[in-house]
């Protein structure tokens, strides 16, 4: 038997609720006693195969078992001690005890046994209903005799090894498989709201409305469309505004493949991608905010000229802007010694003033 890796109860906590948010769905899915039965649960391996019989050898829990963990027995990561404390634990408690003075380690668990019936008759069940446990059918629920285990895709998203987007995508793909469909809008609609009430918005100078996500880079972002662009230019028309998590706005793509321009993500996106038509013969702005890092580098600029001579842009209509959240920010201080000769800088808290940095023998820099 190989055991998984192990959370800990704070991280699976973190992932419950992700997984299920408490603005659709009842606490005890999501809770610190439900994050201690998951962490219990993979540390004894009471994992199961999502569909067809469950194995007679398969190793299976008791609400007890999940409340008998401490912190000090999540060091012993080894499979046999795991394994002794497994086999201790569906023994009894005295057998736990008992272990456990040989280890050297006093049980001190990190739940009481009355909290039991909460994991039996709340948590479980309502994990049984969406896909994350399963019950060995035929023994009776007061029962002593261990019969929970976790399914096996709803284990694997305490992965350690997951993260960040595709931490995300699991937990997407789960829900996908797993939930109704109306638990799935349930859980949109609330992510949106949640992400609207926090985010920033922004007007184009079109007068379009745009959502971006919370955060520096959104609000230097915030402050080149509604300030920069409108005082800078003269007839400015935002062609893409790209962020983490909706890399290329739809319209935005639409937009630009009218316009025969190629943009793609997992390439070269600027931040911002603005044209002026204004100005003949229009000239384009790529916009890089810079909140912790990523300025118009020499060799940003040079990949930005090699993508406009393929987008039949001549380089001569091509500007560049870093735009910044303070000239005191430590991103500023830190990366304005990297700014690419023929291109600007622009601060949030200076929004009427803007740097150049260019060849003393080119006054007119691209």
């Amino acid at each position: 038997m190989t055991f998984r890796t192990v959370l800990s109860r704070n991280d699976c906590l973190t992932r419950l609720k992700l997984v299920f948010p408490r603005t659709v769905f009842d606490p005890v899915l999501a809770n610190p006693l439900a994050a201690a039965a998951v962490t219990a649960m993979v540390y004894i391996n009471a994992v199961v195969d999502d569909e067809g019989p469950i194995a007679p050898d398969a190793t299976l829990a008791r609400p007890t078992t999940c409340l008998w963990l401490c912190d000090d027995v999540l060091t012993r990561t080894a499979d046999a001690e795991r394994a002794q404390w497994r086999d201790a634990a569906l023994a009894s408690k005295r057998a736990l005890v008992a272990l456990l003075a040989t280890w050297g380690i006093a049980h001190k668990p990190w739940y009481g046994d009355n909290s039991r019936e909460t994991l039996r008759d709340e948590t479980f069940p309502a994990w049984l209903d969406h896909g994350a446990m399963r019950v060995r059918p035929g023994i009776p629920t007061t029962s002593s005799k261990p019969r929970w285990a976790l399914t096996a895709s709803f284990a694997d998203l305490f992965d350690p090894g997951l993260a960040d987007d595709e931490l995300d995508e699991v937990i997407e793909e789960w829900r996908d498989t797993h939930m109704s469909p109306g638990h799935r809008v349930r859980i949109r609609t609330a992510r949106e709201r949640d992400r609207r009430s926090s985010a920033v918005e922004v007007t184009l100078p079109s007068g379009e409305q745009r959502i971006l996500e919370p955060g520096d880079a959104s609000l230097v972002l915030k402050g080149v469309l509604e300030q920069w662009a409108r005082a800078r230019l003269i007839d400015p028309v935002v062609l893409t505004v790209s962020e983490p998590g909706d890399k290329i706005y739809i319209p935005d793509g639409a937009r630009l493949a009218e316009l025969g321009i190629s943009v793609k993500a997992s390439m070269l996106l600027p931040d911002v991608l603005v044209v002026d038509i204004g100005e003949q013969p229009p000239t384009f702005w790529v916009v890089e905010a810079v909140a912790s890092d990523g300025p118009v580098t020499a060799d940003r600029r040079i990949a930005f000229l090699k993508w406009a001579r393929h987008q039949r842009i001549p380089e001569s209509s091509l500007r560049f802007l870093s735009a910044f959240i303070s000239r005191n920010d430590p991103a500023a201080r830190r990366r304005l010694k990297d700014l690419a000769a023929g291109t600007y800088a622009w601060y949030l808290d200076e929004p009427t003033r803007e740097l150049a940095w260019y060849e003393i023998d080119d006054p007119d820099p691209a």
